[in-house]
């Protein structure tokens, strides 16, 4: 039992030096651009727009994450 034990934890050390990760994007500010959520709000509208966003979180920090969006949409 003590040997698992050990391995264990071992194996979780070792294995944390490696690891890296991504985080999901974050979509406050949906209100301004809704077919980044919602796809099949595009062309819902008789005119074509064009829309761009961009957000940064926790300024100033290495590694930040940043959200950036660009959308074009416009009917058949």
């Amino acid at each position: 039992m003590k040997h698992k034990l050990i391995t264990v934890f071992v194996v979780f050390f070792f294995g944390l030096q490696g690891v890296f990760s991504q985080q999901d994007p974050q979509y406050t500010q949906y209100m301004y651009n809704t077919q980044v959520v919602n796809p099949g709000y595009a062309g819902s509208k008789e005119v074509l727009s064009f829309g761009a966003l961009m957000r940064s979180q926790w300024v100033g920090l290495d590694g930040a994450p940043k959200t950036g969006t660009f959308t074009i949409d416009g009917s058949k």
